[in-house]
């Protein structure tokens, strides 16, 4: 009985919340006052206070208890039981209804009868053992397992090694189309450039579940839906595609794909910090669906932050990309400045000019155009066609300044013709007979002080070269140019040195003077000349091994190896960086071989110290004597094919003329 009592107070007192709190605390403070205070008056006033403070107390716990039991009086019950068997009702919220001025939320209550199939079957309960628990937490935490490739693409190329800009566009690109597509439950999510030069859309990503987009990935610039776009600036959509005039409206099928609904939006793009309005897109997202009115204006709001999103791609993809082609630059001037130095010659320049354009733009046929002091006038150097088409071919003169080439270098600036075919100037001269149609581009090869030529580069395609390509072929030009300058300069100086500084034998200029002097000599007496042309085997590898310095060296120990051997009048002249001329006057060429196999022998037994290293060199030589009445330019065509003849012999002979 004490069990019993006890349970059913600490039930009355689990009921017990503020409001009830409060009444009984006022019976209790009613009932303590009565018995302390001694005034008739006042303890029937709190007599009066404790049994209200019951009779509420005690209402108020009836009421709760009357709120627990089930209803069994129907809809008018002023206390209502929520069974499984009843009926369920639902609240809809309109997110999308227009508000009224009082911006009350207007609440749809939708209700749902349970029909006699779907009344719910109690179970009894049955007993779980401890294994059947376990095995129903594993599959419950095997639910919530996930792996990293759920977060991470950890195939992907992007983070193999470092990528390029164009690669790390592209990829985050396709991810930003995905997430669109999957967000908008749409068919297609496409990225377009817009082309303007051409006139064209063109197709850079697209993430579809159609496998029919367009594979040439090129249209031109109409009255498509994505062309709207471009040319307008505005976003275009459409709720319901006519079957009919889908394949007007939507290019990018190859086959109609049964789009119902359609929404483009433009990607725009500021270059740099100028104020410049902008007014054109540079590029079109195209969102299809195969459902009828899928998108709305809420989509469209979604779609802008989208192309927010992607403009700050586009931003970080060519700040990048400017960055990659000045690194590519900086590389190909550091090339040729190294390849420049190893092998200090005309030749070597424009070679090392030609190959490292080659490198930095698209081209099809390259040209560079020299002034040739012999000809006196401007000659093609050097030609490169790597295509099938005819073009013009190397000591060419071209027409000054009636041609692309001679303005170029009359006004010392830039050409830049996006379409050859139609152009009437000649690229070079009036009989060149060219029939290439496609962009070109034409640099001046010019320093601070003189132009000294022009680079010519052509594509096959229109509108390959922009003004970035431009800046980097002048920078390359006006390396090349400074080259060049040097390299004339070098010229005028030796015209009035008549000893090389480098090798001690006698300067080119003044060797050639003393052979016409020694020829008409020769002539008026009726003696023997002969001349020498020596060179040394594998020039090449040396000046690669030991650098243009090293190979100097070397030049000037076989100079003064060459005039250890001949007698005191006979001339040893320096007639290039890697030639030495000798003339043996009153000597015939028989004679001459005798002199010549001298020199051969000593040079060969000779070891030179240079860097640490001792090594041997070994020369060719090349013999041929003078015949009466001989020109110079006759004596020294002889010599050097007779020396071209022991060089291919692999070195270390002597041939006679």
């Amino acid at each position: 009985m004490l069990s019993t009592f006890r349970e059913k107070f600490f039930d009355i007192v689990n009921r017990i919340h503020a409001s009830e709190t409060l009444i009984l605390a006022i019976g209790i403070g009613s009932l303590v006052v009565g018995i302390l205070v001694d005034v008739f008056f006042i303890r029937i006033l709190c007599l009066i206070g404790v049994f209200i403070s019951v009779l509420l107390l005690f209402s108020s716990i009836r009421a709760k208890s009357l709120k627990l039991t089930p209803s069994k009086g129907g809809d008018n019950s002023p206390f209502r039981s929520y069974s499984g068997s009843e009926m369920m009702k639902k609240l809809f919220f309109d997110d999308f209804q227009s508000q009224p001025k009082s911006h009350h939320q207007k609440i749809d209550i939708f209700e749902e009868v349970a029909k006699p199939s779907e009344e719910l079957n109690y179970k009894p309960i049955t007993r779980i053992t401890s294994r059947e628990m376990l095995s129903e937490e594993k599959e419950d935490q095997n639910k919530n397992n996930f792996s990293i490739s759920d977060f991470f693409d950890l195939d992907s190329g992007i983070y193999q090694g470092e990528t390029e800009p164009r690669t790390e566009f592209d990829f985050l690109l396709t991810k930003v189309l995905g997430v669109i597509k999957e967000v908008l439950f749409a068919n297609s999510a496409a990225f377009f450039w817009v082309n303007r030069e051409k006139k064209q859309m063109v197709l850079e990503a697209i993430a579809s579940d159609n496998v029919s987009y367009q594979t040439t990935r090129r249209f031109p610039i109409g009255e498509d839906l994505v062309s709207k776009v471009a040319t307008s600036g505005k976003p275009e959509f459409v709720t319901e595609v006519n079957p009919k005039s889908e394949p007007d409206l939507i290019k990018y099928y190859d086959t109609p794909a049964s789009i119902k609904s359609f929404i483009g939006v433009p990607v725009f793009f500021k270059r740099g910090t100028t104020d410049v309005a902008i007014d054109q897109p540079v590029a079109v997202i195209a969102v299809d669906s195969k459902t009828t009115d899928e998108f709305g204006q809420e989509t469209l709001l979604l779609l802008g932050k989208f192309t927010k999103l992607i403009s700050a791609f586009i931003k970080s993809y060519n700040d990048k990309y400017e960055l990659l082609l000045d690194a590519e630059l900086l590389n190909s001037i550091k090339r040729l400045q190294e390849r420049i130095r190893k092998d200090f010659s005309i030749t070597t320049i424009v070679q090392a000019l030609a190959e490292e354009s080659s490198k930095i733009i698209a081209w099809d046929f390259l040209a560079v155009v020299l002034f040739d002091e012999i000809k006196h006038s401007w000659i093609v150097k050097k030609v490169t066609n790597r295509s099938n088409e005819k073009y013009i071919t190397i000591d060419q003169p071209i027409d000054f300044p009636d041609s692309i080439a001679g303005k170029v270098i009359k006004s010392n600036t830039y050409i830049l013709i996006d379409d050859m075919a139609n152009e009437t100037t000649p690229r070079y001269n009036e009989n060149e007979n060219i029939n290439v149609s496609g962009s070109l581009v034409a640099v001046p090869i010019s320093s601070i002080n003189k132009c000294y030529g022009a680079l010519i580069i052509e594509n096959c395609e229109k509108y390959s070269y922009t003004r970035r390509d431009l800046d980097m072929l002048y920078r390359l030009g006006e390396n090349c140019a400074a080259a060049l300058e040097v390299f004339y300069l070098q010229e005028i100086i030796n015209e009035y040195v008549i000893i090389d500084d480098v090798t001690g034998a006698y300067s080119k200029k003044f060797f050639m003077q003393r052979l016409d002097e020694e020829l008409q000599r020769a002539d008026d007496s009726g003696s023997e000349l002969s001349m020498l042309f020596i060179t040394i085997d594998k020039g090449d590898e040396l000046r690669d091994r030991f650098g243009l310095d090293g190979f100097e060296r070397i030049n000037a120990t076989v100079a003064r190896a060459i005039r250890a051997c001949v007698r005191n009048y006979d001339l040893v002249g320096c007639f290039d960086r890697d030639r030495f001329g000798v003339l043996l006057i009153n000597t015939a060429a028989n004679d001459a071989y005798i002199w010549a196999e001298k020199i051969r022998k000593h040079i060969a037994g000779l070891i030179i110290n240079l860097e640490g290293k001792s090594f041997s060199i070994t020369i060719s030589i090349g013999v041929a004597g003078a015949l009466e009445g001989m020109k110079k330019e006759e004596l020294i065509g002889n010599t050097s094919a007779v020396l071209g003849t022991a060089s291919q012999a692999g070195g270390n002979v002597v041939r006679v003329f």
